[in-house]
């Protein structure tokens, strides 16, 4: 399981890159362990960044990253970390799935950073298991693959199952690592020397919470944006949301123009356009079940709304 103490150190951990993924995230990762062999003086990881074909691998920042071994160079890993990035369905291909399987067939602990629980989840090895990934994915991924647990953590371990969410979550997983193998003094120490020093628990949430998000501890407001993001696809009339909160229309219009310069229908309405967003980029749905799912009855206002929201149509997205 990960966070175990291997039988003899350094601890070699492999990172497959694929097209695309989180430069951010990998080396969120890569820092905690580079600080964990200096400040103790001694070698307890190794890494190695192994892709699909080898050679240079594209970020999502357009920055290219040599790996040093093609998955075709490698028999076993000793811990194999998928880390990706944008649109990872789109970066699926039979040779990655196969390799990945073939690592969790020989005992592995595998890894997803960041939105990789899409890959792992598509090899089959991620069934019955609990796991993470960036909030934005979630929901569509849970939809795609019903077997696999997806919760909104920070980083899930669940026996030779590992993941986080992305960004600075793999600080977070990794100096729960050097803590578990090496001791919490260790990971203090490490977390210190990445100014790092807001301890976070593996199941604090993902998010800021809905006021700071509003930047309002107006409990009329956060209540207000509450219900909207809880009603999308049958969303409520403005009407009802200021009958449940017990205050006029016009003082709930009122808050939203004071709050968030804004008035509550159209702020109700890019929320579900935002929603459709996520949903075009991440499933297959078509867009009239899309714009349906998201409150919109008439395609036609849909697209219209789309278009002057993002300069696009819905179908441009795909």
């Amino acid at each position: 399981m990960f966070g175990d103490r291997p039988a003899e150190f350094p601890q070699l951990i492999s990172f497959l890159l694929v097209p695309g993924f989180s430069l951010f995230g990998l080396t969120a990762m890569l820092d905690p362990l580079r600080h964990a062999n200096r400040t103790s003086n001694r070698e307890l990881y190794r890494w190695q960044l192994i892709s699909e074909q080898g050679g240079l691998v594209e970020s999502s920042d357009a920055l290219e990253i040599m790996t040093h071994l093609s998955i075709r160079d490698v028999s076993k890993c000793e811990t194999l970390v998928v880390c990706a990035g944008d649109e990872p369905q789109a970066k699926v291909t039979p040779a990655l799935l196969g390799f990945i399987r073939q690592q969790a067939g020989l005992g592995v602990d595998i890894g997803s950073q960041d939105t990789a629980a899409w890959i792992t989840a598509s090899a089959g090895v991620m069934d019955g298991y609990r796991t993470t990934m960036h909030w934005e994915n979630i929901a569509s991924t849970a939809e795609a693959f019903p077997n696999v647990h997806l919760v909104s953590e920070l980083f899930v371990i669940d026996r030779k199952r590992f993941s986080c969410c992305g960004a600075l979550s793999g600080v977070d997983m990794m100096l729960h690592l050097i803590a578990t193998q090496h001791g919490s003094l260790l990971a203090t120490e490490v977390g210190d020397e990445l100014i790092f020093t807001q301890k976070r628990e593996q199941d604090d949430p993902q998010r800021s919470s809905l006021q700071q998000r509003l930047n309002s501890r107006n409990p009329h407001l956060v209540e207000a944006v509450r219900l909207m993001e809880q009603n999308m696809e049958e969303p409520l009339r403005i009407p009802e949301i200021a009958d449940y909160l017990a205050i006029s229309e016009r003082e709930l219009e009122r808050l939203f123009r004071h709050y968030l310069q804004s008035t509550p229908n159209a702020f109700y309405r890019d929320l579900r356009l935002d929603r459709a967003r996520t949903m075009l980029q991440q499933t297959t749905d078509s867009v009239t079940s899309i714009s349906l799912a998201c409150g919109f009855v008439s395609l036609s206002h849909f697209s219209r709304c789309y278009q002057k929201r993002f300069g696009k149509k819905p179908s441009a997205e795909r």
